[in-house]
């Protein structure tokens, strides 16, 4: 074109390619500039309208989402884009990346709008939101269970994450904001799940299908797929399928009810959520400083009444949760409420034992349960036979359970009566969720990230769970059965029954 410079041309040119421009406007965490994989350039540069994935983790797919949606609200004048997802934890992902790009280059920063204050544009209640100098805006809305934060919205641009978790109703509400002629992108690892909306979009031919198994990735080496295959089972397996290979494969089911989970999550006041990383223990150099420190940390004050905990105790890389639950009588009906959970990061048996001793003077629970794996054999083995421990009379209420193994019922003529023990474990919970005997504080959104993706899928008449964001949901198994244990109601000699604490326990 007459008149225009070079620089000017290579100017317009990185503006027109979301690839260049990422290259040229993004970092990353390291701060070197960012290049994008193979795979990735072919999405950022596919200009079809409608765009859906089957994807792998580790993958990129947060990065060419934050990318696409940056470009586009910095090139295209009054554009209006949504960044949709199931939860607000989902999105948080995608808004860290996009803030991490925002403070680190100011040109970027520098097209944010500004305020009559002088601040930047950038809204965080009741959502997040982005308004830049050009007229464009960037919305990021979960769906929840009905996709009510979507109804007000119509935008050209639709970028949807983790959309095989959408609910159908979500997805209505979601479909009706994108303006005519608009382009949506699907992001999503498949759960299995076919009656979904997500499930019907990647075989239709409206949509261009992106396949990503995570071994696209360029550090996958053969170390990360040996430990992938152990950890999910083999290749055979739902979890590797879904996780790793981005595919449909086996069948699935959701293992709790949506909409009866979110009749039970509400706000409590008193609930409180404690995060305890090996780094605050480092530079104890003595039992009892480290004993001191972890009371400090937890900041506790002893609580009258009736109270339940749940543990799932990972290895020293991986996280441990613990859950206390409160137990009230309101009316003919007992009601769970949690109102505390301990997330503890990279810390290892001998504190996890010290932080359940803790909780156990604070509360004084009738009961303790906790996963077997893992660090949950030493640890238990520490409570009920260090001399230091003693004092808590642990004997008969810390109980460890094998999630892979059974569960003694009753004895009825001679015979046990048994059932795989973390299917009743979760028939526990499905059955107290029915009943809205289980309260979860609405406000922590990991607690419904986990319990809204968990999925079961069937293999030789067995029910095999998925594996992964799931150590909160085995804390609350675990509190769940040593409550249901705890209501023994011997008969006879040999004959012992499991008293119901919930009445009529649905089994998935």
């Amino acid at each position: 074109m007459v008149g225009i410079t070079a620089q000017e041309r290579k100017l317009a040119e990185t503006l027109r390619d979301p690839v260049l421009w990422g290259q040229a406007y993004l970092f990353n965490r390291d701060g070197s500039g960012r290049i994008y994989w193979d795979h990735q350039v072919d999405d950022l540069r596919c200009t079809d309208r409608n765009i859906i994935h089957l994807d792998g983790r580790d993958i990129g797919k947060t990065q060419c989402i934050a990318a696409d949606a940056l470009h586009f609200a910095f090139t295209t004048r009054g554009g209006q884009g949504l960044v949709a997802a199931p939860h607000q934890g989902h999105l948080d992902t995608i808004i860290e990346e996009i803030e991490f790009q925002l403070d680190t280059n100011p040109d970027l920063m520098n097209s944010v709008a500004l305020t009559k204050y002088g601040k930047p544009k950038i809204h965080r209640k009741p959502y997040f939101r982005l308004e830049f100098t050009i007229g464009s805006v960037l919305y990021f809305r979960p769906a929840g269970a009905y996709g009510d934060a979507f109804r007000s919205l119509h935008v050209q641009r639709i970028w949807v994450d983790e959309g095989a978790w959408l609910t159908e109703r979500a997805w209505k509400a979601l479909r009706q904001c994108l303006k005519s002629g608009g382009r949506l992108r699907i992001y999503s690892t498949p759960n299995g799940l076919r009656d979904t909306t997500y499930y019907r979009l990647t075989l239709s031919e409206q949509f261009t299908v992106f396949r990503w198994p995570s071994w696209l990735n360029p550090n996958w080496n053969a170390e990360r797929e040996s430990e992938l295959l152990e950890f999910y089972g083999g290749r055979d397996s739902a979890g590797w399928q879904h996780e790793v290979a981005g595919e449909h494969g086996k069948p699935s089911y959701g293992a709790f009810n949506v909409e009866q989970l979110n009749l039970c999550r509400q706000e409590v006041i008193e609930y409180q959520k404690i995060v305890i990383t090996d780094s605050e223990l480092r530079d104890c150099e003595t039992e009892d400083a480290a004993h001191d420190r972890l009371e400090m940390l937890l900041n506790l004050t002893p609580r009258a009444g009736l109270y339940w905990i749940g543990g799932d105790l990972g290895y020293t890389n991986d996280p441990t949760e613990l859950v206390v639950f409160q137990e009230k009588e309101i009316g003919e009906r007992s009601l769970l409420k949690m109102i505390l959970r301990l997330h503890l990061k990279h810390v290892a048996y001998p504190h996890i034992a010290q932080v359940i001793a803790l909780l156990e003077r604070y509360f004084t629970p009738a009961g303790i349960g906790v996963d077997n794996g893992g660090n949950g054999l030493s640890v238990v083995q520490e409570l009920l036979t260090l001399d230091k421990y003693k004092g808590l009379d642990l004997e008969g209420r810390l109980k460890g359970y094998d999630f892979g193994g059974m569960t003694r019922l009753a004895v009825r003529d001679g015979k046990e009566v048994k059932k795989r023990t973390k299917e009743l474990m979760t028939s526990l919970i499905n059955g107290a969720i029915q009943r809205k005997q289980l309260i979860f504080p609405a406000e922590d959104l990991e607690i419904e990230d986990q319990f809204t993706t968990h999925t079961y899928t069937l293999r030789d008449g067995k029910i095999i769970y998925s594996k992964g964001n799931d150590h909160v949901i085995d804390a609350v198994r675990c509190a769940m059965l040593v409550r249901e244990e705890g209501n023994l109601d011997p008969i006879g000699e040999e004959t012992v029954s499991l008293k119901p604490v919930f009445t009529d326990p649905v089994f998935i």
